[in-house]
């Protein structure tokens, strides 16, 4: 029998996945890696074999917490309005303790030149439908609830939105001001086409 892990996957996976959002792919080494998640080299090559399998991992538990977040805000009760403002400030957040922002795992991983993995890229193909489905879901919602106009289409409108959110995502990789990201999210708000309040 092989000697049992002496470390909990999960929380070696957290501490990975915020050298991998901070670094890229390509930009987090091997040592990084195992310097922040405290393992030895050994229990590295072990438990995850290289650094595409750990990244693989890594995205797997974006699209089980942050994904499914987005999933619970959109599905929520919230007013339509409230729910994609949410969204969207949610795209545009700051590290906790740095003046940066988060930007988002999943279309760092989309635009890492270094990331050339079947499964990888298969995931985050999986993972985008993911949150496309989660913005139909929202707008399908809305129009029930009768908080949108009769002429809207939903999945026209419902990709609109998650482009939207998408572009928030590649903006703050520039580091915009917050008057920008800002001026966006209000203006994105102001052209929903609501129904008014009978």
């Amino acid at each position: 029998m092989g000697r049992p892990q002496a470390f909990n996957e999960d929380e070696v996976i957290d501490k990975a996945l915020d050298v991998f959002w901070e670094k890229g792919f390509l930009g987090a080494s091997t040592r990084d890696l195992i310097d922040a998640t405290g393992i030895s080299n050994g229990s590295f090559f072990n438990s995850f074999g290289d650094k595409k399998q750990l990244y693989l991992k890594c995205l797997q538990k974006y699209n089980k917490v942050y994904v499914s977040s987005l999933e619970h805000l959109l599905g929520s009760n919230l007013p339509f309005k409230e729910k994609i403002r949410k969204t969207l400030q949610a795209a545009s957040r700051k590290t906790v303790g740095k003046d940066l922002y988060s930007g988002c795992f999943l279309y760092n991983t989309l635009i890492d030149k270094g990331v050339d993995d079947v499964n990888i890229t298969e995931t985050s193909r999986e993972i985008n439908a993911r949150m496309d489905q989660a913005f139909i879901n929202a707008v399908e919602l809305a129009k029930k609830n009768k908080e949108l106009l009769p002429a809207v289409k939903v999945t026209p409108f419902a990709q609109y939105l998650s482009n939207v959110a998408g572009g928030i995502r590649i903006l703050v990789l520039h580091n915009p001001s917050e008057a920008h990201i800002n001026n966006v999210i209000q203006q994105t708000l102001a052209f929903l086409p609501l129904r008014e309040e009978e």
